[in-house]
């Protein structure tokens, strides 16, 4: 011994009981697993299988190309038996499909089973085939294997799925599937792992239970993306929740607007003086947009960006802007009220057939509210070819755009423009929700457009249908008005009249006011001795909330100056 000194090594200790873990040599089974991994590898490498995202395919490749023989036994308690048994007499190894009685060498009984449970994975590698009835060729095995995807997370693509492909290429001779669709893994909303010991486990039966299967259900599926972690949080669900609460809304209000349409006679059908408006063929245009869009990422495994498709579409287009114009054309009654009616049908089946993969429980209780109610009313041909249940009908099928679906689009932006820009330019000079406002339009290009829709711009800007001018150019701009520019389209709007001086003074004042008294208390908490004990990120934060109240009041005492 030429000295002792101490030394600091690492001590595995297991993560439940805190146990010191130690080596220890034992005997176990182990498969020759290159034979194998090398029909499995040149699967992949010839095409029969696709990997998605492809990224993963080079993992596969370093895996199977550096291939370890597999130790498949297990000292658990529960799992499939090593099928061997010792015999204590002869000491020779019987193994047999079915329980020996005695050992095949030399007939003794005295024989026990090995104590191990085979590898999880080894059991689980055969699932494609041994769930179907094999080794006998059943009719299950011969229509249902091979399959065309098997979807599974990253985390278990050599533990699992290179197990499949190895057992189901010896075993069959086939592979068990054409494409691996691999998803990421589910953390916290920090992004960190979820753990019990981390306590940021969410419990999906809760969350259930509280905001809908649905909603978590379009929460995990429109957050993914192939092979990468999305971070789950109850705020994300319950904005979901609120979706599911729209198409809730919406559907009953394409099942009042079928009221509308209760007194016609059952074979009903509008004068051919009564087309699609610009509103309706906008709508319909959109919604073929999002079905080519759906089949298209469909096609590429973006089944994330597919709901959020459709997501954006019923909300946004639907909801927020064709049904308020519809309000507006079911009141003019008659074939007006009924081609509505007909168009709202069109697409909310459309729609709900869409969803329906992503959120099948509320879609399914709200096309049969829909069916039924279409059956029984004037509607009821548009119904005729409708399956019982919406889990079998149709999905929706894309069909070549059209020449009129992109101009009509573009028409329908400008409208939406122009009702946005509005909006934005009275809430900024504080009008009245209700109070309704003189417009004057001006465009050379666009007059025929603006009369068309003057009367949606109106009701959805709230604007005074009876004081909206439309003219091709103005001498003199007008005095006191707001000059807004949308394309080719000119807006002027009389908010600096409209605006009552003296209250929209008081109420800068108070603002102002508000503001000051945060400067004063932040002024005196940073000459204090908070800003030298207190943490650097924390006082930084408080300096820039200063500077913030220091910004608004200096805005806020120009507009009082502005006033007048």
């Amino acid at each position: 011994v030429i000295k002792e000194e101490p030394h600091l090594h690492q001590v595995p200790r297991s993560q439940r009981g805190g146990e010191i873990i130690e080596p220890m040599i034992s005997t176990q089974w182990f498969v020759e697993i290159k034979p194998l991994a090398e029909k499995a590898l040149a699967a992949v490498k010839d095409g029969q299988i696709t990997i998605i995202p492809e990224h993963f395919t080079k993992v596969y490749y370093n895996w199977m190309e550096n291939i370890q023989d597999w130790c498949i036994s297990r000292q658990l308690w529960w799992g499939h038996r090593i099928p061997v048994w010792y015999c204590s007499d002869c000491n020779e190894v019987t193994v047999t499909r079915e329980d020996p009685k005695a050992c095949i060498h030399c007939q003794s009984a005295n024989i026990e089973q090995d104590p191990d449970v085979l590898d999880t994975w080894f059991s689980s590698g055969l699932w494609p085939f041994s769930t179907l009835g094999w080794p006998d060729q059943t009719a299950d095995l011969k229509y249902f294997y091979p399959t065309a995807m098997m979807e599974t997370g990253y985390d278990i693509l050599f533990f699992w799925v290179a197990r499949m492909i190895m057992m189901g290429l010896e075993f069959t001779g086939q592979v068990p599937f054409s494409e691996i669709y691999l998803h990421g893994l589910i953390r916290a909303g920090d992004g960190k792992k979820m753990s019990k010991s981390s306590g940021n486990v969410i419990d999906p039966i809760t969350v259930m239970d509280e905001l809908g299967t649905d909603a978590l259900r379009f929460t995990m599926l429109v957050g993914s993306t192939p092979g990468k972690d999305m971070s789950l949080s109850v705020q994300k669900v319950e904005a979901n929740r609120n979706f599911a609460n729209k198409l809730w809304n919406g559907t009953r209000f394409v099942l009042h607007a079928l009221e509308t349409t209760a007194n016609l006679p059952q074979d009903y059908q509008p004068s051919s003086g009564h087309p699609w408006t610009i509103a309706d063929s906008w709508i319909w245009a959109r919604l073929q947009n999002v079905i080519r869009d759906i089949d298209r990422l469909f096609g590429n495994h973006q089944y994330g960006e597919a709901g959020r498709h459709v997501y954006d579409f019923f909300w946004g287009d639907f909801a927020d802007w064709y049904v308020e114009i519809a309000k507006i054309q079911l009141s003019e009654g008659g074939d007006r009220a009924f081609v509505t009616a007909r168009t709202l049908v069109k697409v909310l089946d459309l729609s709900l057939r869409m969803l329906h993969p992503f959120i099948p429980f509320v879609t399914e209780e709200l096309w049969g509210h829909l069916r039924a109610a279409v059956l029984d009313s004037p509607l009821a041909a548009e119904a005729k070819d409708w399956s019982q249940a919406l889990i079998i009908a149709r999905y929706p099928e894309p069909r070549t755009a059209e020449k009129w679906e992109a101009p009509t689009i573009v028409q329908f932006e400008l409208v939406q423009e122009i009702v946005r820009n509005i909006r934005n330019m009275r809430a900024e000079y504080n009008v009245k929700p209700g109070q309704r406002i003189p417009a004057i339009f001006v465009s050379k290009t666009k007059t025929g457009i603006l009369k068309s829709q003057a009367e949606v711009i109106a009701a959805l800007a709230k604007l005074d249908i009876a004081k909206v001018t439309i003219k091709t150019e103005v001498e003199e701009k007008p005095k006191d008005h707001v000059a807004l520019v949308i394309g080719a389209v000119e807006v002027y709007l009389p908010l600096e009249e409209m605006v009552d001086r003296d209250e929209q003074r008081a109420r800068l004042e108070k603002e102002l006011s508000t503001a000051n008294s945060q400067i004063q208390r932040l002024d005196k908490l940073l000459g204090s001795s908070f800003a030298q004990k207190a943490p650097e990120q924390v006082v930084a934060a408080e300096r820039d909330k200063l500077e913030n109240f220091k910004e608004t009041a200096q805005k806020l005492e120009e507009q009082i100056r502005n006033l007048g």
